[in-house]
């Protein structure tokens, strides 16, 4: 059978347009329903094409499939199947509850930690499944995942809460309310994102020289990364929330019936940022490379033991090197 090129990536991963087709390719929400005995499928087909011995009545369309099956299911890093509550493509169905409670809970003085801390255990659940498997150790153990999620929803959600609490006595403009969800949320995801993810921080990550050679691990790429994913995470949620918000208040303002029928409120604010996170999954994912890149000389001013691993062990020393940035 002929070499299927389409196999590793079918468009150029290079430009911001081949991303954004990438994404949206492995964050369908079709993908939520595929079965686990697909998914096992999937990883044999993907390995037999890999050694070579793949069936020749295998056509390309249903190689494809196969492969985007598994780039949603199975990490890049550890080869397990992800957790189909954290993957990006139930995202829109997870996310679009929590935040339209959250939107729904924003004008009541009843604001509770409960909905934070879920909506902050859901972060976490997808920080730990999209986070970057290629450390120096073994996959984080079942306890110290435990821990992590523990510290990373309670002072997130303390943090949401509190600055949600702050930003609603001190602002009065209605412009500037429309801010105070995303503020809340881009808070929780400062403090969410670095503690699910510690480990990237405190062992480094695999970085690799121009011919994809292993050279090391750094410390401050694993920082790049997080920063990247933080910066990710509030562009995916902000024009979903702050619309939401916004059309709500319109609607309040413009349709009797939608002011009278309360009941409305929810399913409106849920179905409608659910859709335009399915949107925006693939735009703000797409804004950085998956490989993210970090010069040398940046690593010898901020990261000098991982200078010193890249400089002993490439046989190439080139000013560029790349690292798996997670999602």
């Amino acid at each position: 059978m002929e070499t299927v090129k389409t196999v590793s990536c079918p468009w150029n991963l290079d430009t911001y347009f081949g991303r954004w087709m990438y994404y949206s390719w492995i964050t369908n929400p079709k993908l939520n329903f595929v079965t686990s005995s697909m998914i096992e499928e999937a990883k044999l087909i993907r390995f037999s094409y890999l050694n070579g011995s793949i069936s020749n009545d295998m056509t390309d369309t249903r190689l494809l499939y196969e492969h985007q099956i598994y780039e949603n299911a199975i990490h890049p890093h550890t080869n397990e199947v992800q957790n189909i509550f954290g993957r990006l493509s139930f995202m829109p169905i997870g996310k679009a509850f929590l935040v339209a409670v959250l939107l729904t809970q924003l004008t009541k003085n009843s604001s509770s930690y409960v909905w934070h801390g879920l909506n902050q255990s859901y972060d976490s659940l997808v920080n730990f499944t999209n986070r970057n498997g290629d450390t120096k150790f073994i996959p984080t153990t079942q306890f110290r995942y435990g821990i992590s999620v523990l510290a990373a929803t309670v002072t997130s959600t303390l943090a949401a809460f509190h600055i949600e609490r702050f930003l609603l006595s001190k602002i009065c403009h209605p412009i500037l309310y429309r801010f105070v969800p995303l503020i809340t949320f881009a808070g929780g995801s400062f403090i969410n994102v670095p503690i699910m993810r510690h480990q990237e921080i405190i062992e480094g990550v695999r970085i690799y020289d121009c011919n994809k050679e292993k050279v090391g691990y750094s410390k401050f790429a694993g920082l790049k990364g997080i920063g990247e994913t933080i910066v990710t995470r509030i562009v995916m949620l902000a024009p979903g929330v702050v619309l939401i918000h916004y059309l709500e208040n319109v609607l309040d303002n413009k349709s009797c019936w939608f002011r009278k029928n309360k009941w409305a409120h929810f399913p409106f604010k849920s179905i409608g940022f659910g859709i335009i996170l399915i949107g925006m999954l693939p735009t703000a994912c797409a804004i950085f490379p998956q490989f993210s890149s970090i010069q040398l000389c940046t690593l010898k001013r901020f990261d000098k033991e991982a200078y010193n691993q890249v400089t002993e062990k490439s046989t190439e020393h080139t000013d560029t090197l790349y690292f798996n940035k997670g999602l």
